[in-house]
Order: C-alpha cells, then sequence, then structure tokens
C-alpha cells in the first residue's frame, strides 16, 4: 500500500520542500513558488533563493500577487508590517504593468 499524501496535492514521497504561497495559500513544492524578501526596506524577487531573512513564498501568477497585496500577507509573512510590497514585479512577465511597476530582481 502506498503512502497517501494528507493534503492531497502533494507527492508525499517527493523529498521536495512544500511551501505555502502568501496570495491563494495553497501548498506547493518550492520549486514552483518564488521567494520574496526584505532587502533595504523594500520587499524583492529573490530568484536564487539565498537574500537573507525570512522569506515570502508567492506563486509566479499576477492572481496570487494581487490576493496578497489585497490582503497584506506579504508583509506579514516577512514579519514587517510596514514593507511595501505593491511594486513587486514578477518574473516571466512580458512587461511591466501599470499597476505593478518593476523592481530590482536580486538573486
Amino acid at each position: 500500500m502506498e503512502p497517501s499524501s494528507p493534503s492531497g496535492d502533494i507527492d508525499a514521497r517527493s523529498h521536495e520542500p512544500v511551501r505555502t504561497c502568501v496570495g491563494c495559500r495553497s501548498k506547493a513544492a518550492r520549486s514552483a513558488l518564488v521567494r520574496l524578501a526584505l532587502e533595504d526596506g523594500r520587499v524583492v524577487v529573490d530568484e536564487r533563493e539565498s537574500l537573507p531573512g525570512r522569506g515570502a513564498w508567492l506563486h509566479p501568477e499576477s492572481d496570487c500577487l494581487a490576493q496578497a497585496l489585497r490582503r497584506n500577507s506579504i508583509g506579514r509573512a516577512l514579519r514587517s508590517p510596514g514593507a511595501d510590497a505593491s511594486s513587486v514585479a514578477l518574473p516571466g512577465r512580458a512587461g511591466p504593468s501599470a499597476a505593478m511597476p518593476t523592481i530590482e530582481v536580486k538573486g
């Protein structure tokens, strides 16, 4: 008998770390999410996942980013309630939109 996953969406046999998206709050493999971190008081996308401090994990989709911004969950996850995450631009987007100007991508 094979072990089953309690959450149902992640294979229990895989050894990849699981993180929770701060936008949609669903669990996913770490490789499916992008890490956000604070640098000089600004929220930046940490592509190499190597910046020091706490990180917030997010699906690289505009819907998840919009939900996270609406609920202010990025600042809470980073334990910095005053952190401004409104200028976060997800990697892989064709170009910046007027609602979400680009920021530096560190890593």
